[in-house]
């Protein structure tokens, strides 16, 4: 298996996510503007439909489609959770990148406020862009390094 090409087709994949959910979104990112149900944890995480079925029930099944036709492979499908997690990551990113309406500037806790942040020194992080990749170095580390 090319790990590489997975790994840059997957992130590819990810940034022209990126891409149509920046102008489909606008400036309603995140639970903003949304039709159908979302689901609140807490003061800063919120989960609607929209990204629910995104990123929980679509990506997940295109990702998993070599695993239905070639069958089980431990080391494929821990190279897809470590590209899924990493991409997401990319993705939410490159959205702040290539919308149109929305400056990189508002990459921050006051205007994304539907995900907690995290201070480290003078920086705020998202904390997802903390944990996908943990989850990514964990899924490689133990399926398929």
């Amino acid at each position: 298996m090319n790990v590489y090409l997975i790994f840059a087709w997957i992130w590819a994949a990810m940034i022209a996510t990126a891409f149509w959910e920046a102008y489909v979104e606008g400036r309603n990112a995140g639970n903003r503007g949304k039709i159908g149900w979302t689901i609140h944890f807490g003061k800063h995480v919120s989960l609607t439909a929209y990204h629910f079925y995104l990123f929980f029930v679509m990506w997940p099944l295109l990702l998993t489609l070599p695993l239905v036709v070639n069958g089980w492979d431990i080391h494929l499908f821990g190279m897809l959770v470590s590209a899924y997690f990493s991409g997401i990551v990319i993705e939410d990113f490159t959205w702040f990148l290539v919308n149109p309406v929305v400056s990189f500037s508002e990459w921050n806790p006051e205007f994304v406020d539907y995900y907690p942040w995290v201070k480290i020194g003078q920086t705020n992080l998202p904390v997802m862009y903390i944990t996908y990749p943990i989850i990514a170095l964990l899924a490689w580390w133990f399926l398929w390094a």
